[in-house]
Formats: C-alpha cells, structure tokens, sequence
C-alpha cells in the first residue's frame, strides 16, 4: 500500500463513522408532546361574578329608595359529601368523548388532552364554591352532631356524575353532555331521611370539534347544572 493511501483511508473511516452516528441520532425517538391540561376556571369566574352581580343587583331598589337593608339571612349549613362518579372511568382525567353517528356506544379518549384533576374532584371545587354563595358549607367527614340545633342536625347532599362527555354529531358538530344526580336527606339517630332526589341533565355547543372546543363546552355545562342544584337546594325545605 502506498504510503500516502493509509491516512486517505484513515479519513474516509472516520467520515463513515460520523455519517453512522449521525444516522442513529436521528433515529432515536421524539419524545411525545405533553397532554393539554384543562380544568372550570373560567365557567367558575364567570359563576361568581354572575352570582355576586345579581345579589347587587337585588340590594340597589332598597338603597336607591333609602329605605335600610337588612342583610339576607343565610340559608341553613349543608354537610357536602365527595362528588361521586359511577358513569366515569374511575379515578381517570381523560376528557372523554363519542361519535353519536358511528359507533354510538364506544366512549373515547383524546390522547393528548386532561383534565388537570379527576371530573368529580373539579366539579367538587365548583359546587362548592357555588353553595357557599348561599350557606355555610361543611366538608364530608365532619359530624353533624356538632351543629346540631334543637335535636337538628344539618342536611346533607350527595352529588353523582352519570354522564360527561363531548358528543359529536357529525364530524364539525359536537356539544358537552353533562348529567348529575342530587341527592338531600337528613341524618338522624334513627336513620337517614330522603328528602328529595333529582337529575341535572345540560347541553352546551362546543365551539370548535376538538379537545379544547370539547373542554370549554363542558365547563359550560357543568356551571350551569351546579348553578340549578343550587337554585333546587333553595326551594327544599332547611329542615327534615
């Protein structure tokens, strides 16, 4: 071999060894986007500012006319129990959703889309904070033993979800479906009275059909259910 020919082949093996690792970076896998979070807060803001607007709204003919106003008395505390959700995967964040016109009964997953906390836990915080517009409210665990007034103890509400999930009509229409069962009863020493039960069933237009369109449309939804077991609560009696 001539002299001059070793390091020419020295160069050209060194050249195939960076082409051959350059190859393998680009062949290693991209690594996966995270999933977009998603969660009420807006449908909550605009549930307060809503509620806080109408109760100002209530106070103005009275101070308007100068005549003094007595605050609303608060509605009587509500024990809350943990929302429930026996129509959801169990502990899941998956924002679900289903071709009504194809496949009707296979519920799905978007991949890269969650919500930032399990759905009874987010509708959890919801309905809190809309109660607590009205009445005290007490958390689940708390006995009712220590509020009890003249051998009354407070009422109790249990929340289940049935059903929450993007529904899509065809492929650019979509709505949230959102279904939540009510529960009030009274504990009492010689057991729990029913006092009433009923099914929050709302609807909401996503606004685009995809995950995002979906998420916004069922925070939508959930607002407005809450806001109606909350006017439900007002009608029953404070009382067992």
């Amino acid at each position: 071999m001539p002299p001059h020919a070793q390091p020419r082949r020295l160069a050209l093996a060194a050249l195939g060894l960076s082409a051959a690792l350059l190859g393998a970076c680009s062949a290693l896998p991209t690594p996966t986007a995270a999933p977009a979070l998603y969660d009420f807060s807006v449908a909550t803001d605009q549930q307060v500012d809503g509620a806080k607007g109408a109760a100002m709204a209530a106070s103005a003919p009275a101070a308007q006319s100068g005549t003094p106003q007595q605050p609303a008395p608060a509605a009587a505390p509500l024990l809350l129990g943990k929302v429930s959700a026996h129509g959801l995967p169990a502990n899941s964040q998956a924002v679900l959703y289903r071709y009504a016109y194809a496949d009707a009964q296979q519920l799905r997953a978007y991949q890269q889309a969650r919500w930032s906390q399990p759905v009874p836990q987010l509708l959890g915080q919801q309905l809190r904070q809309q109660l607590e517009l009205r009445r005290p409210v007490l958390e689940e665990g708390f006995s009712p033993a220590r509020l009890r007034q003249e051998q009354q103890a407070p009422l109790a509400l249990q929340v289940d979800v049935l059903q929450f999930e993007q529904v899509f009509t065809s492929q650019t229409q979509s709505h949230a479906q959102v279904r939540l069962r009510a529960t009030l009863w009274a504990p009492q020493p010689q057991g729990d009275r029913l006092l009433g039960q009923r099914t929050f069933e709302y609807q909401r237009p996503a606004p685009t059909p995809d995950a995002a369109g979906g998420a916004w449309a069922l925070a939508q939804a959930a607002q407005a259910a809450v806001a109606a077991i909350d006017s439900w609560l007002s009608q029953m009696p404070q009382t067992p």
